[in-house]
């Protein structure tokens, strides 16, 4: 599984939405008071890259079906802080191609339309092609599992997020009631922001299920209809964006960073995942509990990442259980809990569904048992519980950890490639490195004016 195919540009030029001139032609038709259109794509430290063209470069580009050059390799060689690890620079051109099936209406900012772009490193040494590209991946093993095992996935989140003053210099959390899902944390001023970031999000054709509060003043939840992988993450991408940018116009400012205020509740970014062979829920489910701590590498992947969980927290599942590390729904439908936003959506996508195709292939057993125990922050497993359910593994208590856990896995690092685990160690080992010599509320700031 590991074997992933040198995709050509003529092979991508094949890829729907891409290729096809008219798409773009025809939503300019429709939206004609578009100017500018974002060419977007999340890099390895999950930093949304933005090149703005004007409406006439852009129907220029598809109609001779061009990219837009980067130097090589801009997606896998920049820090969350904005540093450039200048040794991995290579001779040659990456290519940024927008997928044109993607493009929406930036109704958070008039005048702006974005498109998610697939990545082709072009470097005369060390170029992949598109085997480093995260949505590329996340397209492929789709295409894989469906192909090789007739199987379809579905892709829910639950973006939790927090709306702060920091109009004063100091970030404050907003003057409202912290007491989760109440009506008096909605009865106030902030509430109309909501909506208005809702209304975004829904007049762009992302349908939302239902927003509240969560669980401290300013923090909220806006959930999603579940959509394709790749369809999934690209809309998170424009909801992430919507909050931000609307609550920025309203004086505020929002952040999806793990852990914004050190005395509240941690952010995350849940995942509901289902798939429509539920008989083969059970490989897929054990081999993601195999892996998970190592999978922890790319979806908490913050150096402040664990801060939203108890240090030797116990990777487990659970039937109808909130307080697992991968609650169960119903067969076939899985909550997975430990996500948070620093993460690369795709490339975490990527990952979880390579290792879940994985356990098929190999036809994994389960061995950890249901609990059905409350266990919130790892609390209530006993020694006898460990042995009777089969708990294996507990989730790092740092991002070097995780990283370590991600290197020692040869099974996982087999199953996505070395052109990808080799440079994202590198990457995430670098920011873990930067990080390491901050202070929390500096390591806090430089994250959130990214997350």
């Amino acid at each position: 599984m590991g074997e992933v195919s040198d995709l050509t540009i003529s092979a991508l030029s094949l890829r729907d939405g891409v290729a096809n001139p008219t798409t773009l032609e025809t939503f300019l038709t429709i939206n004609p008071s578009i100017e500018f259109i974002r060419f977007q794509w999340l890099d390895y430290s999950n930093v949304l890259t933005v090149r703005v063209t004007t409406r006439k470069f852009a129907l220029s580009l598809a109609s001779r079906h061009e990219p837009i050059t980067t130097p090589s390799p801009i997606l896998t060689a920049l820090t969350i802080n904005g540093e450039l690890m200048l040794e991995d620079f290579d001779i040659g051109e990456d290519e940024v191609w927008p997928d044109w099936s993607s493009l929406k209406v930036c109704h958070y900012h008039p005048g702006h339309a974005q498109v998610m772009c697939f990545w082709y490193e072009g470097g005369v040494n060390n170029g992949k092609g598109f085997q480093r590209c995260p949505r590329s991946r996340l397209q492929e093993i789709t295409n894989t599992a469906k192909k090789d095992h007739d199987i379809d996935f579905l892709v829910g989140v639950e973006i939790e997020f927090c709306i702060f003053d920091a109009s004063k210099g100091t970030p404050e959390p907003l003057p409202v009631a912290p007491n989760v899902w109440s009506a008096a944390s909605l009865n106030n001023k902030y509430t109309p922001i909501i909506e208005e970031i809702v209304h975004a999000i829904n007049k762009v054709g992302i349908d939302v299920r239902q927003f509240h509060s969560e669980g401290g003043p300013g923090i909220y939840e806006i959930s999603l209809e579940p959509l394709a992988p790749l369809q999934a993450e690209d809309s998170l991408v424009y909801c992430e964006e919507a909050i931000k940018n609307i609550a920025r116009q309203h004086g505020l400012r929002a952040t999806l960073y793990p852990k914004p205020f050190e005395k509240l509740t941690g952010i995350g970014l849940h995942h509901h995942l289902s798939m429509s062979r539920k008989d083969k829920e059970d490989p897929f489910l054990a081999s993601l509990l195999e892996h998970w701590k190592s999978l922890a590498a790319f979806f908490m992947p913050n150096y402040d990442s664990n801060t939203r969980v108890h240090p030797g927290e116990w990777v487990n599942w659970s039937d109808h259980n909130k307080s697992a590390t991968i609650r169960r729904v119903r067969p076939g439908h899985w909550e997975l809990r430990s996500i948070d936003a620093a993460a690369n959506p795709h490339l975490t996508m990527t990952a979880i569904l390579t290792v879940g195709l994985l356990g098929i292939t190999k036809d994994k057993k389960m061995t950890i048992k249901d609990h059905k125990k409350i266990a919130f922050l790892g609390l209530g497993f006993e020694d006898k519980d460990v042995e009777e359910f089969g708990l294996k593994d507990k989730m790092p208590t740092s991002l070097k950890e995780a990283l370590g856990n991600l290197k020692g896995d040869e099974e996982l690092k087999e199953a996505l490639g070395p052109e990808i685990i080799d440079r994202y160690l590198k990457i995430k080992g670098k920011e873990e490195e930067i990080f390491g010599k901050l202070i929390a509320s500096e390591r806090r700031e430089l994250s959130m004016v990214i997350l």
